[in-house]
């Protein structure tokens, strides 16, 4: 794809954004199972046993996430377009091909190509700012646009959904006298609520 400008290691830390997360949930489950032995709700506290199921989940997928080792990521800047190389393996677009760049504040950014493809890289990687430029000069006709926004609207909403929902029984339940059912619903409930708040503030990576 033509001559080699500048190649930039890629700051790869999504993953352990994602572990970081996981792990948040998995002390969620562990408290709210803690507590189902010591509340007295009349039995009631036993719908609490089900945030195991999370608990049981969600610690070892934190384990793999948080100690899983950082693929090297490459992004290449030539005369004819822009290349992605993750562990040896490269994907190349040419400028042409970028139809939409969410940049952030912070010099990421992250680019739609018009076969469909999605490119992130975060403020953190090596000269990002060479990376932005480079997409300024050589794709005035691209979208400025948020990517980001799409997805994080729809999981927020999931998520804020299924809180309002589980949250709601949960309350009706304690007012009218609790049961099995509905403390198990204040589990989906508290995790819910966890995750919308990751998502609002994780949500841009």
């Amino acid at each position: 794809m033509g001559t080699l400008h500048s190649t930039h290691a890629v700051a790869t830390d999504r993953r352990h954004v994602l572990g970081r997360v996981v792990l948040i949930v998995a002390l969620a489950s562990a408290a709210l199972l803690a507590l189902s032995f010591v509340l007295d709700l009349g039995g009631a506290q036993n719908g609490l046993v089900f945030a195991l199921i999370p608990l049981v989940l969600a610690t070892p997928a934190a384990v793999v996430l948080l100690r899983a080792p950082r693929t090297p990521q490459l992004i290449e800047l030539t005369d004819d377009g822009i290349a992605h190389v993750v562990a040896g393996a490269r994907r190349s677009w040419a400028w042409d091909q970028v139809r939409v760049i969410d940049e952030y504040p912070d010099s990421g950014a992250t680019i739609l190509f018009t076969d469909g493809a999605q490119l992130h890289f975060g403020g953190a990687t090596e000269n990002s700012r060479v990376i932005v430029g480079a997409l300024g000069t050589h794709c005035p006709d691209a979208s400025r646009s948020s990517l980001r926004g799409r997805n994080k609207g729809r999981a927020a909403a999931l998520m804020g959904t299924i809180a309002l929902i589980t949250g709601g029984v949960a309350v009706w339940g304690w007012d009218t006298g609790p049961t099995v059912f509905t403390v198990a619903c204040a589990v989906p409930a508290v995790l819910s609520l966890i995750l919308l708040v990751c998502v609002l503030v994780t949500g841009r990576r």
